[in-house]
């Protein structure tokens, strides 16, 4: 396994087989691997496996990863690119560019406890896909209670032929985005883009203060 460990980029294409890409074992094995291309996988439906049958993989294994570009595309049986997991070992805080292309069974992209430390992501860009939310719940949150998430470098975002896609979040939240600079949004009709402080936070995209 350590001969792994100074890879920078890693592209897999048409393994037809692949369940997972990477299972708990190999999570601390790839320290180094900064750019991920899976494509063409008919049968992948988790692409970080954190948890099995109940096992809580963050409590026996340390990982800082290094990866700073996701790139997922025409992956139809992608249920999860992170699996839900409590705030522990584990942390993708380097993300600068997440892509995401025909994954029509991914609910939902990032959970919460990943969500809430991509303070480095800059271009993030989900097209034709099955999404209902971005972030999933936080399930340590109350439904009263407001959580915030910042994406302080985000500069481009792109959400395209999302027909399911309701909320950013499903819960009480405020969205920072300073740098943004390029909005593309298109045939996304569940989703309301802009709404005001009197509105339900919750089901908009985002919030103008008057």
């Amino acid at each position: 396994m350590n001969s792994f460990s100074m890879l920078k980029e890693l592209t897999i294409k048409k393994c037809d087989l692949l369940l997972n890409i990477f299972p708990p074992f190999l999570l601390g094995v790839f320290q180094r691997l900064e750019k991920l291309i899976v494509a063409d996988c008919a049968s992948v439906e988790e692409v970080f496996q954190i948890q099995v049958q109940g096992l809580d993989i963050e409590e026996t294994y340390e990982v800082s990863s290094q990866l700073r570009e996701v790139n997922l595309v025409r992956l139809p049986k992608l249920k999860h690119v992170w699996t839900n997991y409590r705030e522990g070992n584990i942390s993708f805080e380097n993300l600068q560019i997440v892509s995401i292309l025909e994954c029509w069974s991914l609910k939902s992209l990032f959970p919460f406890s990943i969500a809430k430390d991509l303070q480095q992501l800059e271009r993030l860009a989900i097209d034709k896909c099955g999404l209902e939310e971005i972030v999933s719940k936080n399930a340590e949150v109350s439904n009263e209670q407001e959580i915030w998430l910042a994406f302080n470098q985000l500069s481009f975002l792109l959400l395209g032929h999302l027909p399911y896609l309701t909320c950013f979040y499903p819960g009480m939240h405020r969205t920072t985005w300073p740098t943004l600079k390029k909005l593309r949004i298109y045939n996304c009709g569940r989703i309301k883009i802009f709404g005001h402080e009197e509105s339900q936070i919750g089901q908009s995209l985002f919030l103008i203060e008057k």
